[in-house]
């Protein structure tokens, strides 16, 4: 399972670089059997992928759940980091969440960031740019430039 995340990981920092330099902690991935669980080290611009041969070592966010229920919530719409509950594949995912088919143990704030990472849904052009918005300006042909 872990060349499946390490894939995720790496399409993620492609399309979201900010967001992945930004990201830090250690994450235990219990994605149900037969797969083994995969741990992800995010430190200062470096991530790691690998099986994880210790999951009793502490970890900063621990997720447990079938790898369906982990895709769906993935697949869908987010926003902030959660399923957008306004389409029907954002309900769906989110309802994985409340009724504890994956469970997020650990600081929200690096669990939103995760997904936001591993997201396969494409982001709004707004959310994507940098954390930095207000330094940007938007240019006449609609894109945007950093303000100087």
């Amino acid at each position: 399972m872990s060349p499946v995340i390490y894939a995720l990981v790496e399409r993620g920092v492609l399309l979201r670089p900010a967001l992945a330099v930004e990201l830090r902690g250690s994450i235990l991935m219990r994605l149900g059997d037969p797969y083994k669980p995969v741990r992800v080290e995010l430190c200062e611009g470096e991530i790691e992928v690998g099986d994880c041969e210790d999951d009793d070592r502490a970890h900063d966010l621990v997720i447990d759940g079938a790898l369906d229920d982990f895709i769906a919530l993935i697949a869908s719409p987010l926003t902030r980091g959660l399923p957008r509950p306004t389409t029907a594949v954002g309900r769906a995912a989110f309802a994985r969440l409340v009724d504890g088919r994956v469970q997020l143990s650990g600081p929200r704030n690096l669990a939103r960031g995760l997904l936001r990472l591993l997201s396969a849904m494409p982001e709004s052009r707004r959310s994507a740019t940098s954390p930095a918005r207000r330094d940007r300006t938007p240019d006449p042909a609609g894109d945007y430039v950093h303000a100087a």
